[in-house]
């Protein structure tokens, strides 16, 4: 009996010893060296500040592919299905519905039925594939690829040749105006994201982009009103030059949105510290104050969008500039432009002089910031 007791007590100890060894020896597999990309790792009393490029390798090893051939995984994003495909050393993951949420994309997850990529590895460091977004056969189709190294990684995305009224598709459950809205145009590009400084860099190009069927032609006779009262569209010519110049440089160049801002803003850093950079053009803005309100929301911007581009052809660029000024808001309960001079300056819009104008213009970016 002693003797059974001490086998039993041995092969514990030895278990305990095993166990010790295999998590120090996973430890320093994991632990990330100075300065390389780390994320911390927590099992009850273990952590280990992790390096990426070690997971990285782990989770995509064949191996590990291969256990995961066939089973469905729980994500934050969905559940994702994965399998061998019918290429050699590549497999396909399906997530459908899958949800993103980034502070990049606004408050609002976004919601897609269906998103599927293929991976294949290319040696330690480098993996490829293709992804397909939405369900046939309106399917947008790219291609992805990715770098991994000490300090971070690098992903490149490239959408080929692609109608926008397919990439709108993606959104069609919460997007009402596509019910009614005719799309043209098509779209392509390139993006790099570096991780994870959650760098991107984005070289979209739009071509024929035109929008029909949303009814902003009401606008036309429309009179505009603030707090319940009709607005003047007399502005003289001083502030809507001051507010061309600081809300909308490119007015009178662009059909209602500035893709180079629009650039400029989704390649803008979110780790930087500064306010988001904006983009939208004073179509966008009114169709804002319009049709769709201010909801910070990736949604929102699309609709806007779909609204401005409409403006921009039904309206005219007169109109839509007399209208926005009517409309705008400037700060302390002020809506519209000749309001806002009476507020501030005390006088009438259009006897504003250049300085004056400009005082006035500058406080649209944000104007209770502005005022503070």
């Amino acid at each position: 009996m002693k003797r059974v007791i001490k086998f039993i007590l041995g092969a514990l100890l030895g278990l305990l010893v095993f166990a010790a060894v295999l998590l120090w020896a996973a430890t320093q597999l994991l632990r990330a060296a100075p300065g390389e990309w780390s994320q911390p790792l927590r099992i009850g009393a273990w952590h280990v500040d992790a390096s990426v490029t070690t997971l990285w390798r782990i989770a995509t090893h064949p191996v590990t592919l291969r256990l995961l051939e066939n089973r469905s995984v729980r994500t934050p994003y969905g559940v994702l299905q994965w399998r061998a495909d019918a290429q050699p050393n590549t497999w396909r993951a399906v997530c459908a519905p899958c949800s993103v949420r980034s502070a990049e994309l606004g408050h609002d997850a976004v919601q897609l039925t269906r998103v599927e990529f293929s991976v294949r590895r290319g040696g330690q460091s480098d993996m490829q594939g293709e992804f397909a977004l939405g369900d046939a056969p309106r399917m947008v189709r790219g291609r992805w690829s990715a770098h991994l190294d000490a300090k971070g990684a690098e992903l490149k995305f490239n959408l080929p040749d692609t109608p926008i009224a397919d990439a709108y598709a993606l959104f069609a459950s919460a997007i009402p105006e596509l019910s009614r809205a005719r799309i043209d145009g098509r779209i392509h590009g390139d993006a790099r994201l570096r991780l994870p400084a959650r760098e991107w860099t984005i070289h979209p190009h739009v071509d024929g982009f035109a929008v029909a069927g949303l009814g902003t032609e009401a606008l036309l006779d429309a009179v505009p009103t603030c707090n319940g009262k009709a607005s003047t569209l007399k502005f003289g010519s001083w502030l809507p030059r001051a507010v061309i110049a600081a809300e909308d440089q490119r007015f009178y160049e662009h059909t209602g949105y500035d893709l180079a801002e629009m650039t400029a803003a989704w390649s803008a850093s979110p780790l930087q510290g500064d306010a988001p950079r904006g983009a939208s053009t004073l179509s966008q803005q009114l169709a804002k104050l319009v049709y769709t309100g201010d909801s910070r929301s990736h949604l929102r911007k699309l609709r806007e969008l779909l609204y401005a581009v409409e403006l921009d052809r039904t309206l005219g660029k007169g109109r839509v500039l007399n209208l926005y000024l009517a409309m705008a808001p400037w700060g302390e309960g002020q809506c519209g432009a000749q309001a806002a001079s009476r507020h501030y300056l005390h006088k009438r819009v259009d006897a504003l002089t250049p300085t004056e104008a400009a005082w006035l213009a500058s406080l649209l970016h944000n104007p209770d910031r502005e005022l503070a």
